[in-house]
């Protein structure tokens, strides 16, 4: 009888065992097909549907393997590539750690200064509007090889630019503010002043009354995150809780998401409370001497201002800024003296999601365009952008 209890005793545990083993293999391959509209070059590829078990992953195709990159916070699985239409990528999934190391084609940083020192940091959070001074470039910033941006920690929320005259990653040793060797050795730097104005792709609060944006001033906590730093994106997230806006209190989180290859951000914007019937707004800012293309939810202005008020040191830049938003969810596109600006609302689930861009005349895969082609082009990446990727499992 007790053998028979403990043969029992083993077989309950083997198949324990073969269950768990079910739950959580080893490894598991996945075939997705994924199908776009024309050619894209560094086409951006999210696979949500990540194992819960999987820690790591190696992408293949036709042409071998695949820079890629596995955001476990985010659940999601994302890389690059060149394609025209359709094209089939073989993940296998492993419950180990990743083995594999891929140059990094993106960078995010955030300093929080104490004394005379910066200490790295991927969250910050403050019930005050108080972070600005607190932070080494005054908020997060993130680059790819050909742009790169910060997001102001303050009410505004406003977004910066950061040109590049060669493709390669700077902020790393730059740190958003170039040495004059580093200016000399071909370093890009800051090239807009954004004053009081959206930048390019802010979302700020409206006041219809007044026809002005409006900036977060009543909140209860503000939070700044880094979510991913490469190798093929970054992701930055800004959140705000307990804004009093419209005369209700609704919170909002605003991610800009920035991949190898590309200069254009997309930033998705989700809201939580009684946020229906609210509107913000979004757009690009007015500059010198610019021009401005706009129709069918895109928005393009090409202009001249110095960056800087030393207007010795520094010159004059010539910069194009791009942005294109959901056509559907535009209730308006009323302008400030600041701001060329899209009014929209959010969608049924909370979302206004959107693609934005600046170009820096001084980038030297730009020579030889002219101003109006470079305003063209940030128009066209923005809108080839906001074209919907279809990514499905065929196996």
């Amino acid at each position: 009888m007790k053998r028979i209890l403990l043969l029992a005793l083993a077989i309950c545990t083997l198949c324990s065992f073969g269950r768990s083993e079910a739950r959580t293999p080893k490894k598991r391959t996945h075939v997705y097909r994924v199908t776009v509209d024309g050619w894209r070059r560094d086409c951006p590829v999210v696979i949500p549907d990540v194992p819960a078990w999987a820690q790591s992953a190696v992408v293949t195709s036709s042409d071998g393997e695949i820079a890629s990159q596995l955001d476990r916070e985010l659940d999601e699985l994302t890389f690059v590539s060149d394609f025209y239409g359709r094209r089939d990528f073989k993940v296998v999934y492993s419950a180990k750690p990743a083995k594999r190391t891929y140059p990094s084609r993106v960078h995010a940083q955030m300093w929080l200064k104490s004394a005379d020192t910066l200490q790295a940091a991927d969250t910050l959070a403050s019930t005050k509007d108080d972070m600005y001074r607190r932070l080494h470039h005054h908020g997060p910033a993130f680059e790819s090889e050909y742009a790169a941006y910060r997001v102001y920690f303050d009410k505004k929320q406003t977004i910066d630019t950061y040109g590049k005259k060669t493709p390669q990653l700077e902020l790393a040793q730059s740190m958003w503010y170039s040495t004059p060797e580093q200016l000399a050795d071909g370093f890009g730097y800051d090239n807009l002043r954004v004053f009081g104005s959206v930048g390019v792709g802010t979302l700020k609060g409206w006041d219809a009354d007044k026809g002005r944006m409006t900036h977060i001033t009543d909140f209860k906590r503000r939070e700044a995150r880094i979510l991913a730093k490469g190798p093929v994106r970054t992701v930055v997230e800004m959140r705000v809780e307990g804004w009093n806006y419209g005369g209700r209190e609704i919170a909002m989180t605003s991610r800009y998401i920035l991949y190898a290859g590309h200069s254009d951000v997309h930033v998705e914007n989700r809201f939580e409370g009684h946020y229906t019937g609210l509107v913000f707004t979004t757009g690009v800012m007015k500059m010198a001497e610019h021009r401005v293309l706009r129709g069918a939810g895109k928005a393009g202005v090409f202009g001249c201002d110095f960056p800087e008020n030393d207007t010795l040191k520094w010159q004059r830049e010539s910069v194009a800024l791009a942005i294109a938003v959901p056509q559907a969810q535009i209730v308006g596109e009323q302008d400030d003296e600041t701001s060329y600006l899209f009014q929209l609302q959010p969608d049924d689930h909370g979302h206004i999601d959107y693609d934005f861009e600046m170009l820096w005349r001084r980038s030297r895969w730009l020579d030889g365009k002219s101003d109006d082609e470079c305003l063209l082009h940030g128009l066209e990446t923005v809108a080839t952008a906001a074209k919907p990727i279809r990514v499905e499992r065929v196996r």
